[in-house]
């Protein structure tokens, strides 16, 4: 009888300890995955000069529909704008200002799955979304900069 509480508590002290080495090695796995949160490294200027830059790939693109890479080019710029935007969507904790951001993200990305489409992407659609981008930078500019 002896022996079997002994070997019954013996039994339950080894499965209470791997509980505890499995919880542990979960903690330790979730905290050592967690992702630091997001913070740019570019200033505000920077990331503009690049917005500024891609917008003009984007808009000397659309100027020659003969163009041999056109479709690339405003593809990878408007991917490229949408992904500045978002990043410039961390740099203020205003509203309109993220807003703004987002705006300009989301319309390059319209704009970047319609570039996508090549031959059948609509010229018209892309020259409007062109403008809706020029549109959301000069807004944004005007309480901004």
């Amino acid at each position: 009888m002896v022996r079997r509480l002994v070997l019954t508590a013996g039994l339950l002290v080894g499965c209470f300890s791997c509980f505890m080495l499995v919880t542990r090695a979960d903690s330790a796995q979730s905290t050592a995955s967690a992702a630091p949160p997001f913070k740019p490294v570019a200033s505000v200027h920077s990331l503009m000069e690049g917005q500024g830059a891609y917008f003009k790939q984007i808009s000397e693109a659309l100027a020659n529909p003969a163009a041999k890479r056109r479709a690339e080019d405003i593809f990878q710029g408007a991917e490229m704008l949408a992904e500045l935007a978002n990043v410039n969507t961390y740099n203020s904790e205003k509203e309109d200002y993220r807003r703004f951001a987002g705006r300009l993200r989301d319309t390059s990305l319209e704009l970047a799955a319609e570039a996508k489409k090549k031959k059948d992407a609509g010229e018209d659609k892309m020259r409007s979304l062109h403008q809706k981008l020029e549109a959301t930078c000069k807004a944004c500019h005007d309480v901004y900069q």
